[in-house]
């Protein structure tokens, strides 16, 4: 497989006027995400960008596995045009969404919210990662005792820490104060990422019936103005059908 190592900012440039260029007026900025044409890992981002009004292009990976075009030969990346015309290239999920949460305003209002956001959305991203790799990409002949293990224990602990900790901020549907978040994204956006799975439904009845706290989350992100355009779009629609496909 041919990989192309993607610089992740022109050369000859310092940090400090990479960050400059990153920092300049924000509605001037436009962004691409490149991502294969399913939620999953891109799912999160591209909720960022339609919430917070950007400019971007939902990009679908081509020529694969033929050729890559990434600095780390992986997947989602985000190309950032700032406002004084440099092209700047981000990669990694969590440092996608991590930026996108601090530009759109998704991770709270002080430095402490903000480790707060980061800490529930790391736990939610951990939950996903830990059924991908011990059930999803497991051997066939082991999947379904690692799928009765993650529905036995695995999911009932995240259940029962994340929904303790959002009774603690008033089970009024966001993990931080009063308003959107990064965290509450990740865990309306891995419910929907486990609904298109086998044996989904088994996951989203124990999610609804054990905490109607989590649940609540799905649902005020689900109800979200500002995100109502890309959900309703047929390129949002197509990702879910290619998912659950």
């Amino acid at each position: 497989m041919p990989l192309t190592i993607t610089r992740f900012a022109p050369e000859g440039l310092s940090s400090a006027e990479v960050t400059k260029s990153l920092t300049t007026e924000r509605p001037s900025t436009s962004y691409k995400l490149e991502y294969f044409d399913v939620s999953s890992m891109g799912a999160v981002s591209r909720d960022i960008l339609s919430f917070g009004g950007a400019q971007w292009e939902d990009l679908t990976v081509t020529n694969w596995p033929a050729e890559v075009k990434s600095p780390f030969g992986q997947f989602p990346i985000l190309y950032i045009k700032t406002a004084d015309g440099k092209d700047i290239c981000l990669t990694e999920t969590n440092v996608i969404e991590h930026y996108l949460a601090k530009q759109f305003g998704l991770l709270g209002e002080n430095e402490w919210e903000e480790l707060l956001v980061k800490a529930f959305h790391s736990s939610s991203v951990y939950l996903r990662e830990r059924f991908t790799m011990r059930v999803t990409w497991n051997y066939k002949e082991v999947q379904e005792k690692a799928m009765e293990t993650f529905l036995k224990s695995e999911l009932p602990r995240w259940i029962e820490v994340h929904t303790k900790h959002l009774k603690d901020n008033g089970s009024n549907g966001h993990y931080v104060g009063n308003k959107l978040s990064l965290a509450d994204l990740m865990t309306a956006n891995i419910i929907d990422h486990f609904e298109c799975l086998n044996r989904g439904d088994e996951i989203l009845n124990q999610i609804k019936q054990g905490s109607p706290e989590i649940w609540k989350v799905k649902e005020t992100v689900d109800n979200e103005p500002r995100l109502q355009s890309w959900r309703q779009s047929e390129t949002y629609k197509e990702h879910i059908a290619t998912s659950q496909a």
